[in-house]
């Protein structure tokens, strides 16, 4: 576009290598998007309850656009016994690593399930009062039918993208970090979503207006009806923000951080089925950098993806 510009303002062009500068410079109105829409996933967090999932027509590359909440787990930070509610240095609400998320419960029954929770830890974890505090394995990784010793009184927390040949599920660096590592979240079996993508496949997200990309990997699977959620590294980035959240009412954006929250309210999601690297999973920047790249050129960049988001949009 620049080489553009300096050719059409050059007096004395000729007419008719004018008009074929002209042409070559304007690949936006050929722009082309060739996908449509594929499947509703049924999604919690979406008005409506569903959201639109494109695809093309070889199944080669999904789309939507949704707000992306905070996943948090993988770091060394997520939750913390003695912060239950995430109101100090916590960057989670111990609720959110439960099997039932304390859904529905009255505020005396979230007292109590807090408490629970503190003489449960303070105990050693017995089996009985383990079991009441409905944490859950699939997001605090057991020992020896205990939650994982804490690091730096931090519980350990697990994704689905894990080190190959993981030996020891308490070792957090075994883990998608996710303050370093842009990933996202994406609904487990059975879902319709799930059948198309795995955990550990490239992805790229963007804000719709702008041309700021973000490359990322799918580091882990949530609730089957829930969709749209990243890490905090990822939607750091497309926020534009710098340095990390305090706690999880700065996640939120409640009280004392309100208008500060780390949720995108509007993101576009494009997932490569099919490239996960499984002898070597991407779990580094660098490395889901390079490769998502390398796959998102391919595929039409930046230009493409506007289109399809408009088109999506429209």
């Amino acid at each position: 576009m620049v080489a553009y510009s300096s050719w059409w303002g050059k007096r004395g062009l000729p007419l008719a290598l004018s008009l074929i500068v002209c042409a070559a410079a304007a690949p936006a109105r050929g722009a082309q998007c060739g996908m449509s829409l594929s499947f509703q996933q049924t999604d919690g967090n979406a008005h409506g309850g569903r959201t639109a999932v494109w695809a093309d027509p070889q199944s080669a590359s999904l789309l939507f656009v949704e707000a992306l909440n905070v996943n948090t787990d993988g770091t060394r930070r997520s939750y913390r016994v003695d912060d239950f509610w995430g109101e100090r240095v916590a960057l989670n609400n111990l609720c959110n690593a439960m099997s039932d998320a304390c859904a529905g419960l009255s505020s005396a029954q979230l007292r109590a399930r807090r408490i629970a929770t503190e003489q449960a830890s303070a105990a050693g974890w017995p089996a009985a009062q383990l079991q009441a505090t409905r944490i859950s394995s699939s997001i605090i990784p057991f020992r020896n039918g205990k939650p994982c010793p804490a690091v730096d009184g931090f519980l350990v927390s697990a994704t689905a993208l894990h080190a190959p040949g993981m030996s020891d599920a308490c070792d957090i660096g075994n883990y998608v970090d996710a303050l370093l590592t842009p990933a996202l979240v994406i609904p487990k079996a059975p879902s319709p979503f799930a059948a198309r993508a795995k955990v550990g496949d490239l992805a790229v997200t963007m804000v719709p207006g702008t041309n700021r990309v973000v490359f990322a990997v799918v580091g882990d699977s949530g609730p089957s009806r829930q969709l749209g959620e990243a890490s905090i590294a990822l939607n750091g980035k497309l926020l534009g923000r710098e340095g990390l959240p305090q706690n999880y009412l700065e996640v939120r954006g409640k009280p004392p951080f309100l208008g500060r929250g780390w949720t995108v309210p509007r993101a576009a999601v494009l997932i490569f089925p099919g490239t996960r690297d499984t002898q070597r999973p991407f779990m580094t920047p660098e490395r889901i950098d390079a490769a998502a790249r390398a796959r998102f050129e391919q595929w039409g960049g930046v230009e493409r993806l506007s289109k399809c988001v408009g088109d999506y949009s429209s």
